[in-house]
C-alpha cells in the first residue's frame, strides 16, 4: 500500500502576475517531490483561469476552483469548503496566501480537521481613500483579522511590517521572503536589445514597472515624471507590465487620460499580464516602484537580479534593496527627484552575475535555495503538530 504524501492545500486567487503569485510558482517550479501540492483558486462571479494555470498543471499540480467567501457568506463557504476537500483527500497543511481574509478559510480548514493552517500575509495593508472610507476599511479589517489570529496556527509574511500590520504582537513570527530563479534574469547585452526588439523599443530609453495596475500602485507619479522628462527634450518611454482594462476599471481608464492629458500617449505602454517577466524587464533600462505601500516589493526584486538601476517609493521595505548599489528610495511627494534620478540613469559599474548571485543567497530570496527550506518547515509543521 503507498505511503501518504504529505499534501499542502495552497489558497489564493486567480493566478495572474503578482509577487504572491510569483512565490507560489516558484514553490511549483522548485518542488522537490517530496510533498503533494494543490491549488485551490478562489472566484468571485464565474471561475476565471489565470495565466499560469496551464503551467501549473504541466507541474503536476492539481488545482480547484472556489468561490469566494465573499461570493458565499462565512456559512455557505464553510460548507462548500468541506465538500471539496471530501473529494481531495487528507490535506496536511492549509497554506492561505490571502492576506486577511485567511481566516475565515484557516476556520473552515480546522472544522474538517486540517491541524496545520498558516496564514501568510503578503501586504502591509493600508488604506486611501477618505476618512470615513478608511475607518470602515480598518473595522473590517480588524474583524478579518480576529479570525486570522483565532483560526491560524502558523503565521507568515513576506515582510516584518507585513507581519505586524495583520498578526497580533504575542504569535510567533515567521518571515518567508519572496524569492526568485535568479539565474533566469541573467542577461547579455544581445537579451537587452532582443528584449527591447520584441516590444518595439530598440534604440529606445525605457523606463518600467511590473505589477497590477491598482490605485496604491501610484503609477500616476511614474507619468508625470515621464512626462516632465519628454517636456525637457529626452524621449522616455513608460512600459508597464500587469492586468489593465480601461474599459472595465476606472483607475486605469484615469492613467488613460492622464496620459493623453500629458500628450504623452505615444510613450506610455501598458502592456497587460506576461508570464515572462523574466525575460521582458530585460527590455528596461530603468526599474520604477512609486507604490504608496508595499508588502515587500517582488518586481523590485527581479529587476536587481536583472542588474537593472532600481528606483523605489518610501513606501516600500527597505530589505527589498540586496545592497548591490542599483537602489534609491525617493519620496512620494517629489516628481522632480524622480525625473532627475530617470534623466540621468545612474552610471555605477553594473554587479556581475556572480555578485547578484551571493547577494540574493546571502539573503534568502534566491528559491532554488529556498524552497528546500520552505518545505522543511511545511514537514517539521506536521511532525510537530501531531
Amino acid at each position: 500500500m503507498q505511503q501518504h504524501k504529505p499534501t499542502i492545500l495552497i489558497a489564493n486567487g486567480t493566478m495572474n502576475t503578482g509577487g504572491t503569485e510569483t512565490l507560489i510558482m516558484e514553490i511549483f517550479r522548485h518542488q522537490t517531490g517530496r510533498v503533494r501540492y494543490i491549488l485551490m483558486v478562489h472566484y468571485q462571479g464565474e471561475i476565471q483561469k489565470g495565466i499560469f494555470d496551464d503551467e501549473i498543471h504541466s507541474l503536476g499540480v492539481e488545482i480547484v476552483y472556489i468561490p469566494s467567501v465573499g461570493s458565499l457568506g462565512i456559512s455557505g463557504y464553510c460548507r462548500k469548503f468541506k465538500e471539496y476537500v471530501s473529494k481531495l483527500g487528507k490535506i496536511d497543511i492549509l497554506h492561505s496566501h490571502l492576506n486577511a481574509n485567511g481566516g475565515i478559510i484557516c476556520m473552515a480548514a480546522k472544522k474538517v480537521g486540517i491541524k496545520c493552517r498558516i496564514s501568510h500575509c503578503h501586504a502591509d495593508i493600508r488604506f486611501k481613500g477618505g476618512l470615513i472610507s478608511n475607518l470602515k476599511e480598518e473595522f473590517t479589517l480588524q474583524v478579518l483579522r480576529a479570525y486570522v489570529n483565532t483560526y491560524s496556527n502558523h503565521y507568515w509574511a513576506c515582510s516584518h511590517e507585513a507581519w505586524r500590520r495583520l498578526f497580533y504582537p504575542w504569535k510567533h513570527e515567521v518571515i518567508i521572503p519572496n524569492m526568485i530563479d535568479v539565474q533566469k534574469y541573467f542577461s547579455t547585452p544581445e537579451d537587452v536589445q532582443e528584449a527591447k526588439a520584441a516590444i518595439g523599443m530598440e534604440g529606445k530609453f525605457v523606463v518600467g514597472s511590473v505589477g497590477r495596475v491598482a490605485r496604491i500602485k501610484n503609477y500616476e507619479l511614474a507619468l508625470k515624471a515621464v512626462a516632465l522628462l519628454n517636456q525637457q527634450g529626452m524621449e522616455i518611454h513608460f512600459v508597464c507590465y500587469g492586468r489593465f482594462d480601461a474599459q472595465k476599471d476606472a483607475y486605469c481608464a484615469e492613467l488613460v487620460a492622464l496620459t493623453e492629458s500629458f500628450g504623452i500617449t505615444d510613450k506610455v505602454h501598458f502592456m497587460g499580464n506576461t508570464t515572462h517577466v523574466a525575460h521582458d524587464i530585460k527590455a528596461f533600462d530603468v526599474f520604477l516602484m512609486p507604490s504608496t505601500t508595499e508588502g515587500f516589493g517582488m518586481a523590485a526584486i527581479e529587476a536587481q537580479a536583472a542588474g537593472i538601476s532600481t528606483l523605489l517609493s518610501t513606501g516600500i521595505p527597505q530589505i527589498v534593496d540586496v545592497k548591490l548599489g542599483l537602489v534609491r528610495f525617493l519620496p512620494l511627494d517629489d516628481v522632480n527627484a524622480w525625473a532627475e534620478e530617470i534623466g540621468r540613469k545612474r552610471k555605477e559599474e553594473e554587479p556581475t552575475h556572480e555578485e547578484i548571485v551571493a547577494a540574493f543567497d546571502k539573503r534568502g530570496y534566491n528559491s532554488v535555495s529556498m524552497i528546500k527550506d520552505i518545505e522543511d518547515k511545511y514537514l517539521n509543521m506536521i511532525c510537530n503538530d501531531k
